[in-house]
Formats: C-alpha cells, structure tokens, sequence
C-alpha cells in the first residue's frame, strides 16, 4: 500500500452487516489508528443514503470503511469533508477506466456516476465533539467485478461493464486508499478553494437544464452551485433559486427516479 497512512491498518473480515457499523463496534472495543480500513468479501446489510441499501454480489466488488479524525474542520465545514472523498472515489474510477472527460461525475452530493449510470455510493458518518469533528467513519461501495443487478436497481453499472475486463480488487483498494488520501491531504492542508473548484467542475448535471421533483412537484431547473452547509442549488426557468437539502430533492430522468 503506497500511502503515508490510509490503508496501513487493514482489517479484512468475510462478512459482516456493514463495514460501518463494525468498525463503530471495533472503535468501541480499542483505539485504532487513522486510516484504518475494514473491508470484506460479503457485507449482508451495507447501508446506502437516506436508509436505503447497498447491494453487492460476494467477492465481486469493493465494500469498505475507513476512520478518519478530521478534528481540523468545524461541524460547519464537514461537507468539505464529503467533496474530498467524493473527488477521491471519482478520480479511482476515472483511473481504472483511464477516462479523463466529464463522463465520471459526482452525483450530489457524493453518488459516483459514469455517464447516467451509478457505479458507486458512499456514506459518511460524522461524530461531533465540541467545535470540532471528532472522527468520521466513511463507508464506500464500488461496484467493480458486478455484471448483473437487482432489478430494484434502475441504473448500476460496474467496472468491468464498462472496461469490457477483470478487475484486481487488492489492486483497486490500493489504488482507491491512494486517491482518498491525495485529496484528504488537501482537506487537510486547507485548500478548500481548491476542493470547491474541483467538486463544482466535476458534479453531474452541473449547468444542465433537466428534470426534478421538490416537494412532490416536478419543474425544470440547473444546478448552479452548493451552499458552505452543502446544500444544492437550483435555478429554475424563473430564474429563481433554491436551495435543497439532500432529502428534499429527486434527480428525475426519463420517467424514472435516479437512485439516490
């Protein structure tokens, strides 16, 4: 693992509810260093955004957790926290497939997309202390080796769908660990301009005219930016803007909802 400490640490188990919610327990049980990374081959209750879940086959793909202690950032801030590993995981897929276009974006606020597709979700867990983020448990799934989904899916795709080839998954986990950093360096050297421009740049749908649903109405709108708080803004064909929270909003797209 070329990295300075993300990955150092790892923990492999079989299988497990949810590599969050064991590395929580483990964090109960004794201290552990930061960067430390629990991954497994079979995660039964992998938790998704907004109490849904993540579905991976065994052995197919990368279902994982890292410890973080962004203790640098105010509760404020922590989505800058979110825009450094969302940039991470994007940059890894961008590598694997060596695609360098607009074709990989965040989807927001941390959904990681090829084309129309969903090929990765993450979940970040923040723990509060004080004025500061104590520690964040970050959980991430990547479909990798994954060639058939759940119907209840509308729109996975994976690695070797759209490289066409197999996938080293100790090989993706270096290389993933080492993206993450990269960018958590950055978090941590305070260059959120930097992180801003880069999450902004690279967001799905950015300055795009097209289909949502707030509050159970469906209107035409373009993001136009993300608040401090992480909110996503929107401009509508009346040129107003609002400003949505993560549950507020829908992404729609050809009749259908895009998984969140």
């Amino acid at each position: 693992m070329k990295t300075i400490f993300i990955g150092k640490n790892c923990i492999e188990v079989e299988k497990t509810d949810s590599t969050n919610s064991y590395l929580s327990r483990l964090m109960g049980e004794k201290t552990l260093f930061e960067g430390t990374v629990v991954i497994t081959n079979r995660q039964e209750q992998g938790r998704g955004q907004r109490g849904a879940t993540w579905e991976s086959e065994p052995n197919k793909n990368l279902t994982l957790s890292i410890l973080l202690q962004p203790n640098f950032l105010r509760p404020d801030e922590q989505f800058q926290l979110n825009k450094a590993i969302s940039l991470g995981v994007m940059e890894f897929v961008q590598n694997s497939l060596f695609i360098e276009n607009r074709n990989v974006r965040v989807k927001w606020p941390n959904d990681i997309y090829i084309g129309n597709k969903k090929v990765a979700g993450i979940l970040i867990e923040n723990s509060v202390s004080g004025n500061s983020l104590q520690h964040s448990i970050i959980g991430i799934g990547i479909n990798v080796n994954q060639e058939k989904f759940s119907a209840k899916l509308p729109n996975p795709t994976s690695l070797k769908i759209e490289a066409g080839k197999e996938f080293n998954l100790k090989e993706c986990l270096a290389q993933l660990c080492s993206c993450i950093e990269n960018r958590y360096l950055e978090l941590r050297a305070n260059h959120f301009p930097l992180l801003d421009n880069d999450y902004l740049k690279n967001l799905y749908r950015f300055d795009e005219w097209a289909d949502y649903n707030y509050k159970e109405k469906r209107f035409k709108a373009k993001i136009v930016g993300i608040t401090k708080l992480g909110k996503l803004m929107l401009e509508t064909e009346k040129e107003k803007i609002m400003e949505c929270d993560f549950k507020e909003v829908e992404f729609l797209k050809s009749g259908f909802v895009a998984n969140q």
